[in-house]
C-alpha cells in the first residue's frame, strides 16, 4: 500500500512536466498534384521553430517578421532536412516566398513547395520534423484526391518512419517506370482515406495522454470517488460498484461536454483563442480540487463537470479545424478522433480508479491522498494558470 501511495503521488507530480497541454505540437501539410507536379503547402508553428532554432534574437518572447526573415535560410534548411520524398529522389523547390499566417493558436510559417515526382506507386513520405526535440509532434497530412473525391487524411508520426500515400493521376507529366507499391525496399502504399480511421483514432489517444492538464482534471474528479461522507467524516465505499457507477456518470457528462465543443470549434462555428481557453482549463482543475476539500459545488458536481467539459473540448479542436475538410470528411475524422480521445480517457480512468480503490481502506487516504492530492493538483494548476495568463515559463523545461 505504501508503494501504491508513492506511485499515485509520483504520477500526480509528473503532470507538472511541461507539456503544452491540449495544444500539442502539430504541423499541417496539404499535398496535391497537377500536370505531373507535386505541390505542398506546409504550415509550421513559429513557436515550435523557435524552440529548435532560437529565432527570438532579442529574447522579448515575441517573434517579429524581421527575426523570422533573417533566419529564413536556416528554417528552410531545417524543414527540408526533415522531409524526404521518394527516399530523396523527389526534390522540392520553393513555389512561392514564405509567408506568415496568424491563427487562434499563434503564428505559422507557410512554406509553398513543388517538385516533379514519380508517384504512380504512391508517394513515399519520410517525415521527421522535431523528432529530436519533441516526441509529441505530429504532421497532419491532407492529400487532395482529385475533382469530386474526398481528401485523403494521414497523421505523420516523426518517429514512425516512412509511409506511402496514394496520389491522384494528376494529368500529363507522370513519368513511367515509377516504383511500384510492392517493390523491395519501399513502404507499403496506403490510401489515407481508408486508413485515416486508425491514424486519427490513435491521434485521439495520443492527444489525451499528452494532455497533462486534462489528466489532472480527471484525477481530481476521481480522488473522492472511492469514499462516502457520513456524519461529517469520510469512509471508504464497501463495494467497488459504489465508486464505479457514480464516476461513470460524471465522466460521461464530461465526455458529452467536450464532444460538443470539439465539434463546434472544429467546424469553426465557435472559435475561441487558446489565450482564453488554456487559463480556463487550469481554473477548472483548481475548482475541482477545491471541491474535494471544501464542498464548493455543493452536490452539483455533474452539472459543473459538463460545463467544464465544454471548456476542455476547445483544447482539442485545433487538431482537425486547420485541415479545412469538407463536412463529410470532417465528421468522419472527428468521430474517429473523438473515439480515440474517449479510449485514452478510459485508460486513464481505469488505471487511476483501480489504484484508488486499492488505497481506499488506508487510514491516511482522506488526509494524504484526498486532501494532499487535491492540494498538489491546485498548486500545479495555479502555476499553469499564471504561465498561461502572463505568457511565462515557471516549470522547468
Amino acid at each position: 500500500m505504501k508503494r501504491l501511495l508513492t506511485l499515485l503521488m509520483a504520477a500526480m507530480a509528473m503532470v507538472a512536466m511541461p507539456a503544452l497541454a491540449h495544444k500539442a505540437s502539430d504541423a499541417y501539410l496539404q499535398l496535391s498534384r497537377a500536370d505531373g507536379i507535386v505541390h505542398l503547402r506546409w504550415d509550421v508553428s513559429l513557436r515550435d521553430l523557435d524552440a529548435v532554432l532560437d529565432l527570438d534574437q532579442d529574447e522579448d518572447q515575441k517573434l517579429s517578421w524581421g527575426e523570422v526573415r533573417s533566419r529564413m535560410d536556416d528554417i528552410r534548411a531545417y524543414a527540408l532536412a526533415h522531409l524526404r520524398l521518394q527516399d530523396g529522389r523527389c526534390t522540392l523547390g520553393e513555389a512561392q516566398p514564405p509567408a506568415l499566417e496568424k491563427r487562434v493558436d499563434g503564428s505559422y510559417l507557410v512554406l509553398r513547395l513543388q517538385g516533379a515526382c514519380d508517384v504512380a506507386g504512391g508517394l513515399r513520405i519520410d517525415y521527421s520534423l522535431f523528432r529530436e526535440v519533441d516526441p509529441t509532434h505530429r504532421g497532419l497530412l491532407r492529400v487532395d484526391a482529385g475533382e469530386g473525391q474526398p481528401p485523403a487524411l494521414q497523421s505523420l508520426d516523426p518517429a514512425a518512419g516512412a509511409v506511402s500515400v496514394a496520389m491522384p493521376p494528376g494529368g500529363a507529366g507522370a513519368a513511367s517506370g515509377e516504383v511500384g507499391p510492392d517493390a523491395p525496399g519501399t513502404a507499403p502504399t496506403v490510401n489515407a482515406a481508408t486508413t485515416g480511421g486508425a491514424t486519427f483514432f490513435l491521434d485521439g489517444i495520443h492527444h489525451i495522454l499528452i494532455g497533462y492538464d486534462h489528466i489532472l482534471f480527471l484525477i481530481s474528479l476521481l480522488l473522492p470517488a472511492v469514499l462516502v461522507r457520513s456524519n461529517g467524516k469520510w469512509r471508504p465505499v464497501a463495494r467497488w460498484q459504489q465508486a464505479v457507477w457514480p464516476i461513470v456518470s460524471t465522466v460521461t457528462m464530461f465526455t458529452l461536454g467536450h464532444s460538443i465543443t470539439l465539434a463546434l470549434a472544429g467546424l469553426k462555428i465557435v472559435s475561441l483563442s487558446p489565450r482564453l481557453i488554456e487559463p480556463a482549463i487550469a481554473l477548472t482543475i483548481i475548482v475541482a480540487a477545491v471541491d474535494n476539500i471544501v464542498p464548493l459545488l455543493r452536490g452539483r458536481r455533474r452539472i459543473f463537470t459538463f460545463l467544464f467539459g465544454l471548456i476542455h473540448g476547445f483544447g482539442f479542436a485545433n487538431v482537425l479545424a486547420e485541415l479545412d475538410l469538407p463536412v463529410t470528411s470532417f465528421v468522419k475524422a472527428l468521430l474517429e478522433f473523438n473515439l480515440g480521445v474517449e479510449a485514452g480517457q478510459l485508460i486513464v480512468v481505469s488505471i487511476a480508479l483501480s489504484v484508488l480503490l486499492a488505497l481506499r481502506w488506508q487510514r491516511r487516504y482522506p488526509p494524504l491522498v484526498l486532501r494532499g492530492g487535491s492540494a498538489l493538483a491546485m498548486g500545479i494548476a495555479a502555476i499553469w494558470f499564471v504561465e498561461r495568463v502572463f505568457d511565462l515559463k515557471v516549470l522547468p523545461v
